[in-house]
């Protein structure tokens, strides 16, 4: 049997017949932010990069000069004024993002806010209904999904009826001990669940989606590799249910980096760094196939095209990296911590 194969829609065919591009901005200027702006700026045709801000003046002119942006400002408020900003990119750490979400949905801002979007369910409704409220789009970057390899994964698994049983994937670094860092520090939301254990929690939640199947709430292990640690070191969820999961995340200790998808007569690796998928091989019903996505940056230009694209097609919902994926994640992480005692972990910030 051949395997029935349609690539996804590329978003920029949409925009062919258009030179408009989408301004952006990006409020909060760390090491994530300078990986966005690089794809913006050199890989991305429908988007350019507009204005940034930061707190410090200084630090924001540096940025702005380092991408050749328009504009810099020394707050988030003069951004938000700005009326030549159509989007804005929230890089900020976990517990600021709600109040810079709705500072930006407030002032007619269309968001994108960095993983995970917030802490707990109630920020994301909250932010959800004023982002309709307002007419506008609010969508949690989650890149690994907008990759086209995975975006063609999913369009062979729907094409070709594939039942999946079980996945298992796990994300973990090893960092040195270290209270100073965010992902060590429980005021700032540190912790192996909501720094890494988030992009797990997406591919199997998205996968449910896709199988129309209901997603249960796990089973949680936490450990700590440091006694004197106040987050969650190390993280395993099992999940039940007629899709299996295995989901694992660590923040001190290196894991494996497939993921590894099973159905009757199927398993899927996505490779190396399965949270960038770049190749992905397939055996099904005795027959191979892989996906390739061919390297141009570093993975966030395929989610700054996609959300560029809906809005300049006038569209409030993604159907990549969708809502209710992102409220299903939120509330699992959330439930897991705080029945584990991290209660301070799920907290905002003004």
């Amino acid at each position: 049997m051949a395997l029935n194969i349609r690539l996804p829609k590329l978003d920029l065919l949409s925009m062919s017949m258009t030179n408009k591009k989408v301004r952006w901005g990006i409020a909060g200027l760390g090491k994530i932010a300078h990986r966005f702006a690089k794809d913006l700026t050199q890989h991305v045709e429908n988007g350019e990069l507009y204005a940034v801000a930061a707190r410090d003046l200084q630090r924001s002119e540096a940025f702005s000069s380092e991408y050749n942006c328009q504009n810099s400002y020394g707050s988030y408020q003069a951004l938000a004024e700005d009326p030549n900003v159509d989007v804005v990119y929230i890089a900020t750490i976990h517990p600021f993002h709600k109040s810079m979400a709705e500072l930006f949905l407030t002032h007619g801002k269309h968001v994108l806010v960095e993983k995970p979007a917030f802490t707990n369910t109630e920020d994301w409704d909250e932010m959800s209904s004023l982002a309709k409220e307002k007419g506008l789009l609010l969508v949690e970057a989650m890149k690994s999904v907008a990759f086209p390899a995975y975006r063609e994964l999913r369009q062979l698994i729907k094409d070709n009826n594939m039942k999946i049983d079980s996945v298992e994937a796990a994300f973990g670094n090893w960092h040195e001990f270290d209270t100073s860092q965010q992902i060590f520090n429980p005021d700032l939301c540190g912790g192996a669940t909501l720094d890494v254990g988030v992009y797990a929690l997406w591919l199997y939640t998205d996968l449910c989606q896709l199988m129309k199947t209901s997603v249960l709430e796990p089973s949680v292990k936490h450990s700590k590799d440091n006694v004197k640690s106040e987050v969650d070191e190390n993280v395993e969820l099992l999940f039940e249910g007629e899709i299996k999961g295995k989901i694992c995340a660590s923040i001190t200790r290196n894991l494996k980096r497939e993921a590894i998808i099973r159905g009757p007569e199927l398993e899927i690796t996505i490779h190396e760094k399965w949270w960038n998928p770049r190749t992905i091989d397939i055996l099904y019903q005795g027959k191979k196939q892989q996906i390739t996505t061919l390297v141009r940056g570093g993975g966030f230009e395929y989610e700054i095209e996609h959300i560029s694209s809906l809005i300049l097609n006038g569209k409030y919902q993604s159907d990549v990296m969708r809502s209710e994926t992102s409220r299903k994640v939120i509330s699992i992480m959330e439930t897991s911590l705080t029945e584990n005692g991290f209660q301070h972990l799920v907290r905002s910030m003004g």
